[in-house]
């Protein structure tokens, strides 16, 4: 098998390390992915003001605006203010693209 860009003609053995090339890529990205999955799922039930910002992959001072405009509801805990795992990603699903 040839595989041709424009005039260009590849060899196999240069097809051969394309593929190769692709596929470490590949590999890497889904390594990415597994480790920043996992990073979630290591989340506490219930985060500080800090920990869901990161978790929600915005600043401290947005996580307070979508707090004080009701669209992020906070549980208290032992008389502190948190945010449980299931109403961030209520968030994130409710909100997503």
């Amino acid at each position: 098998m040839k595989l041709s860009i424009d005039e260009l003609d590849l060899s196999p053995a240069i097809l051969e390390m394309v593929k190769e090339a692709a596929a470490e890529e590949g590999k890497q990205q889904a390594i990415i992915f597994i480790d920043e999955y996992k990073k979630k799922l290591e989340q506490p039930v219930a985060m500080n003001y800090t920990q869901a910002a990161k978790y929600l992959s915005t600043s401290y001072n947005t996580l307070k605006k979508l707090i004080n405009s009701g669209l992020i509801k906070v549980i208290l805990v032992d008389g502190y203010e948190r945010i449980s795992k299931e109403e961030a990603d209520r968030f994130l699903r409710d909100n997503a693209k």
